[in-house]
């Protein structure tokens, strides 16, 4: 039951971002994939993460190259 609800939600978001089509031209239902929108919104959601990636990784480059920050002792 659990995987049907998966590949429905899967679907309706698929739909929804506009990578699938439902049509019933002549009285023939049918269902397109547009292929070519998927291709393209995967790459630039590559892209950006690799970007995203990217930036972090230069902040923490940059927070392990300053100076440690002295702190006094806690007690207790």
């Amino acid at each position: 039951m659990r995987v049907v609800i998966v590949v429905v939600v899967v679907v309706l978001i698929m739909a929804l971002v506009g990578w699938l089509r439902f049509s019933s031209p002549a009285g023939n239902p049918t269902i397109q994939v547009d292929t070519e929108k998927v291709k393209e919104d995967t790459s630039t959601l590559v892209e950006k993460s690799k970007q995203v990636v990217d930036q972090a990784a230069e902040k923490v480059d940059a927070s392990i190259e300053r100076e440690p920050v002295e702190r006094e002792p806690i007690e207790q």
